[in-house]
């Protein structure tokens, strides 16, 4: 039984997901912030001295392919061909890090 509802619950994400990309998917995000380095595995990229953001490699990947002249959907698509998966499954982790992003300001639309 609670399979059946985590499942429904991951279906109602997922189609919330699928709309996101939906309406993002013509915008042109442009990376924001400047490049420190990285360690472990973490990037860190700064908007100020003060403002310090610590990415993961996937939100880190994304951020460095928003130049602002690739749409979201060509970014799906290159992401896809790159790591050779159907663009189905890079669909979700990608408008979860594109909000997140935006949310800090280390993405604009």
């Amino acid at each position: 039984m609670a399979s059946e509802e985590h499942s429904r619950e991951h279906d109602h994400d997922h189609g919330k997901t699928m709309a996101r990309f939906q309406e993002i998917k013509l915008w042109k995000p442009l990376r924001q912030g400047e490049f420190l380095g990285e360690e472990d595995e973490k990037f860190y990229v700064a908007l100020s001295q003060e403002e310090v953001y610590e990415l993961s490699p996937l939100a880190y990947y994304v951020w460095l392919l928003c130049d602002g002249e690739k749409t979201v959907e060509q970014i799906a698509d290159h992401i896809s061909k790159e790591v050779q998966v159907e663009i189905s499954e890079v669909i979700e982790p990608l408008v979860i890090a594109l909000d997140q992003l935006v949310n800090v300001n280390l993405v604009k639309y």
